[in-house]
């Protein structure tokens, strides 16, 4: 897992095998990466993935090995993370990448061993606070939330299949839409709404294609067609256009 603060000056890498995140600063002419001090920090068991809330205040971090998400300040001057008390929060079984909402509000974790995702609310502080668990099909393993925080996308690998949420903007919790779910390529694993809101991209592992969907006024998704890409696609990304 890799992750890029909102103000484009931190860099941010979980490490698996050595339990830690690295951090950088990034130079704004050359884009090189200069370790901070301390240059890494502790994280969970077999860290997979981190994420930065769109503040860039916070940083999040899936533990795999012990089912946990460690959370983080950041500070704004040197970009180093600093643990939260308590410096973790439980999930399910082997959590995938922690999902953080465009209002800044929720956190979403897909727990690909239990069938579920885990919700949150963020804190004043950082810390996150639970709101429960959602259903959704077999093997989860990434969340992904419209730019208007109203609708909810979570990959379902073993189903080759797209769950389709809505979401209460007071709690965070998903309620299935209807639809409730719709097809993917082999083996999916990545999903990214687009900026603008029309467009949903599936990442589909085994069969080296990106799904194409447009998104509906109601949250539904419609298939738009498919993208042939290299070997086994891991990561989609959306540029953003500058006005």
């Amino acid at each position: 897992g890799i992750a890029i603060d909102p103000s484009g000056k931190f860099v941010y890498t979980a490490n698996s095998d050595d339990n830690t995140v690295s951090m950088f600063t990034i130079n704004a002419s050359t884009g090189i990466l200069t370790p901070t001090t301390p240059p890494s920090v502790a994280t969970g068991s077999s860290p997979g993935f981190v994420t930065v809330d769109p503040s860039g205040r916070f940083a999040y971090v899936s533990n795999q090995d012990d089912g946990t998400v460690s959370m983080y300040t950041i500070n704004s001057s040197t970009g180093v993370l600093t643990p939260t008390t308590p410096a973790t929060v439980g999930t399910g079984g082997f959590p995938f990448n922690p999902t953080v909402d465009p209002s800044g509000k929720f956190v979403y974790v897909p727990n690909n061993l239990f069938n579920t995702v885990s919700f949150y609310t963020i804190n004043s502080d950082g810390t996150l606070t639970s709101g429960g668990i959602v259903t959704t099909g077999n093997g989860p393993t990434w969340v992904a939330v419209d730019p208007s925080s109203k609708f909810a996308y979570v990959v379902n690998r073993q189903d080759n299949a797209v769950s389709m949420f809505t979401v209460n903007s007071s709690t965070g919790n998903l309620a299935p839409n209807s639809p409730a779910t719709i097809a993917t390529g082999k083996q999916p694993f990545p999903i990214i709404v687009d900026p603008s809101g029309k467009f949903v991209y599936v990442g589909n592992e085994a069969d080296n294609t990106v799904s194409i969907y447009t998104l509906n006024s109601d949250g539904t998704l419609t298939a738009a067609g498919t993208a042939t890409t290299g070997s086994s696609p891991t990561s989609v990304a959306v540029t953003v256009a500058k006005q």
